[in-house]
């Protein structure tokens, strides 16, 4: 379990009116999938996971978890054991998912992320399984509010797509007119997110706004499907 701090002590590596420059990448998709975001060293997790949501285009209606990366199975999420996990107490259900994982609204950023080159796991929905992998780039001295987005790359799949999986087939389909699943894939596609969805185009303006409205969020319990 990290050491607690209290969110306005400063540690030796983090000076105050600072932020964290992380890259949130989704990992397993080519091309990369990935956002560039500013966060104060001292959010919480629960918030960080309300930031990435915006930034990444997610609908926030899933069971999510952070944990720090190890070596079991090449770093991968389901591979690291459960102290080292970070989750909302309802995917603490004793089904396996979250038992005996901590608590992420207890936990800030600057007690995972020391150093640049730190990393941290974050996966949504358990199910389709979207890993991120966060990685802290620097740490820099600002005075502009926080969070924001400051760059991105590619719009975020939809929902319930099946994972890097079922997302990279979505798209070999779509890209093919004449492919027997077209049709099918592309009535489903206008149901979930509209006739003008195409894979690769992206709201960048749209995605900063989201994020820049995290900080007037307050926290509020919600029902998800796992």
């Amino acid at each position: 379990m990290p050491t607690k701090k209290t969110a306005t002590a400063a540690t030796p590596d983090v000076p105050q009116a600072s932020a964290y420059v992380l890259r949130i990448e989704l990992r397993d998709l080519k091309p990369a999938i990935w956002r560039e975001v500013w966060v104060a060293p001292d959010t919480t997790l629960r918030k960080l996971h309300a930031i990435i949501q915006a930034a990444m285009g997610w609908e926030d209606c899933h069971l999510y978890g952070f944990a720090v990366p190890g070596t079991g199975r090449a770093g991968r999420y389901w591979g690291v054991e459960p102290h080292l996990r970070y989750e909302p107490p309802a995917a603490q259900d004793g089904m396996g998912f979250g038992d005996n994982a901590n608590d992420d609204a207890r936990v800030k950023l600057f007690d995972v992320l020391r150093v640049p080159k730190d990393k941290l796991l974050y996966i949504y929905d358990y199910g389709d399984d979207w890993e991120h992998l966060i990685t802290l780039k620097k740490i820099v001295a600002t005075p502009e509010p926080l969070p924001r987005l400051a760059s991105a790359a590619f719009i975020c799949p939809p929902e319930d797509s099946g994972g890097p999986q079922g997302f990279a087939n979505l798209v070999d389909v779509l890209s093919s007119p004449h492919d027997p699943e077209y049709p099918e894939m592309r009535g489903w596609m206008d149901e979930m997110m509209g006739p003008d969805w195409m894979p690769g185009e992206l709201d960048e303006a749209a995605l900063e706004s989201l994020v820049a409205a995290v900080a007037r969020l307050r926290p509020r319990p919600r029902l998800r499907r796992a």
